[in-house]
């Protein structure tokens, strides 16, 4: 790619309206088809190996760049804010999980002399399950989740400009 070539998403509408939530009638929330539709370039790898810098808005009439732009960061930035809430759940989960865990083998291995063997398994068991719980949370679902707060990170800085439609 040449420095400072734009590399772009084209939304293409009739009426700025069709850009906001029909159900909202003070116009403040982005139009979810409009969002899922922006957020599906996100997963495309050639999105991730080369980011659209510009959102190319083709409208028959005028359209609000300012107001639509901040719909957008707020959008954006409600899902970033839900990533990082849900990341910070997992991580206090993780901790109890790893607590009890720890705390039901260490029971379980301890009292093998006086209680049933079977009851201390079931005990052991739970314990190794809440362990390997946490674990997958860290390795897998955070991940995960960091992964797709990633995706959206470049929408923050996208560019927008408004082509009218003459046809």
């Amino acid at each position: 790619m040449i420095q400072g070539e734009k590399t772009m998403i084209q939304l293409r509408i009739k009426d700025e309206s069709e850009l906001y939530n029909h159900f909202d009638p003070t116009g403040t929330r982005i139009n979810d088809d409009v969002y899922r539709y922006l957020k599906t370039f996100s997963i495309e790898p050639e999105f991730r190996q080369n980011p659209r810098n510009t959102l190319r808005i083709i409208s028959d009439g005028p359209v609000d760049l300012e107001k639509f732009q901040k719909l957008l960061q707020n959008a954006v930035k409600r899902d970033l804010d839900e990533f990082d809430a849900q990341i910070t759940r997992n991580n206090r989960r993780v901790i109890w999980e790893f607590i009890t865990g720890i705390a039901l083998s260490a029971i379980g291995v301890l009292l093998t002399v006086a209680l049933d063997q079977v009851l201390l398994a079931i005990i052991s068991f739970i314990g190794s399950m809440a362990i390997r719980d946490a674990i997958t949370t860290l390795t897998k679902v955070n991940h995960d989740i960091k992964y797709l707060r990633k995706l959206l990170v470049p929408f923050t800085d996208l560019t927008l400009e408004v082509v009218r439609n003459v046809e």
